[in-house]
């Protein structure tokens, strides 16, 4: 799966989980951005993010995570094998 296809996904999954406008979630961005990006939030995004994709992440990957970009490598490589 390219990056453009999981970008926009990864967008609806975060304009579901904390009532946004999608569009704003760029490769930059952060917890600090989000306003709800807690760590109850993390869990249900973390959660969506893997049944959309049926794919899974191990605790040092989620606790590698520190931007969407990295979410989005992520996904990309468990997708796509690369």
């Amino acid at each position: 799966m390219d990056q453009t296809t999981i970008i926009t996904n990864l967008q609806d999954i975060f304009a579901d989980t904390f009532d946004i406008d999608g569009k704003t979630i760029t490769h930059e961005t952060s917890a600090k951005d989000v306003s709800g990006w807690d760590s109850v939030a993390h869990v249900m995004l973390i959660t969506s993010i893997e049944k959309k994709f049926a794919i899974h992440f191990t605790g040092r990957e989620i606790a590698g995570f520190k931007t969407v970009g990295d979410l989005i490598d992520a996904v990309e490589k468990k997708t796509t094998g690369k």
